[in-house]
């Protein structure tokens, strides 16, 4: 059946993508970045000590049984390792499009659609959709794109997160956060500062994620959920190159070596999908998040991670 879902959704996007008169759902300009240039000077604290921090990447989806067993998990683990987890929720796939009536429902309900652009990208090259939901990635590490090592299984994190959990921090990374809240303007600043010598082309990417999204669930232990808790969840891309960031560091960077980069991002009122039948996505700031990291391009591994609140 999976497969079968699979290959259907790639038939539908080729026949979509062959239709003259569908423009493109997503513009390669995304129109919510802003202009730095009216943004304030930001400032740094020194930071003496440094913990090496795991983003872990959630693949799931509304119409997945099993999707919040693993977002409890990641839940406790953020709760068991505090300070050193940053959460990403990645709704991808057909078990995350509007599916009304799903599991006997009304037709009004789960016509909600989490997918994002920077979603999607990522699906595409790591492919937790192709194995089935849910599945998670530590830091992309044990990137493999034939046998899909990067992808564990939620009953295996516990026991893959004890074995990286102690590795050591590379690079000191701080997110400044200045929000207007008169045009719900975000000016995000990022430094980061390498603290060994590492080789290899990096790129830094941010995001924006939310929190306490109320809607529906597919849940195994509950049912059918009208009023689920969705948290951590990939809303867009903050830097202009989009999902797979923006150029840091190529050949090699050695201890010391320092960069700010700045962004601007003006947080809609409401994310909408171009999916058939499906509902505007409020988005409250309050519990909205910039998620910044840095990563290998050769082999997608990231070697740092933050997170921080937009509002106070």
């Amino acid at each position: 059946m999976k497969k079968l879902i699979y290959l259907t959704t790639i038939f539908l996007g080729a026949l979509i993508a062959s239709c003259d008169y569908v423009g493109n759902p997503y513009p390669t300009k995304n129109a919510n970045l802003g202009d730095t240039s009216t943004c304030p000077a930001p400032t740094f604290p020194t930071v003496t000590s440094h913990v090496k921090k795991i983003l872990i990447e959630d693949f799931t989806g509304h119409t997945c049984p099993n999707c919040p067993r693993a977002a409890r998990l990641l839940h406790a683990i953020d709760s068991t390792y505090p300070g050193k987890i940053v959460g990403l929720a990645i709704h991808v796939g057909g078990l995350a499009a509007p599916s009304a009536g799903h599991g006997g429902t009304t037709a009004s309900d789960f016509l909600a659609d989490y997918r994002t652009k920077a979603g999607n990208d990522y699906e595409t090259v790591f492919t937790p959709y192709a194995i089935g939901l849910p599945e998670g990635m530590f830091n992309r590490k044990d990137f493999d794109a034939t046998n899909l090592t990067h992808l564990k299984f939620y009953l295996n994190w516990n026991s893959y997160l004890s074995g990286i959990i102690n590795d050591p921090s590379v690079v000191d990374l701080q997110l400044n956060i200045n929000y207007d809240a008169t045009n719900r303007k975000v000016c995000c600043a990022v430094r980061d500062s390498f603290l060994t010598s590492v080789t290899g082309t990096y790129k830094l990417v941010a995001l924006i994620t939310q929190d306490s999204i109320i809607g529906w669930q597919d849940d195994i232990d509950h049912g059918m959920v009208s009023n689920y808790v969705f948290n951590d969840v990939l809303r867009d891309a903050i830097t202009p190159t989009g999902a797979w960031g923006e150029p840091l560091v190529t050949g090699s960077a050695s201890a010391g070596l320092k960069h700010i980069n700045k962004f601007a991002y003006n947080v809609p009122s409401s994310y909408s999908s171009p999916a058939a039948g499906s509902t505007p996505i409020p988005c409250d700031v309050n519990k909205c998040h910039i998620v910044a990291f840095i990563y290998n391009t050769a082999t997608y591994e990231i070697i740092q991670s933050e997170v921080v609140k937009i509002t106070p």
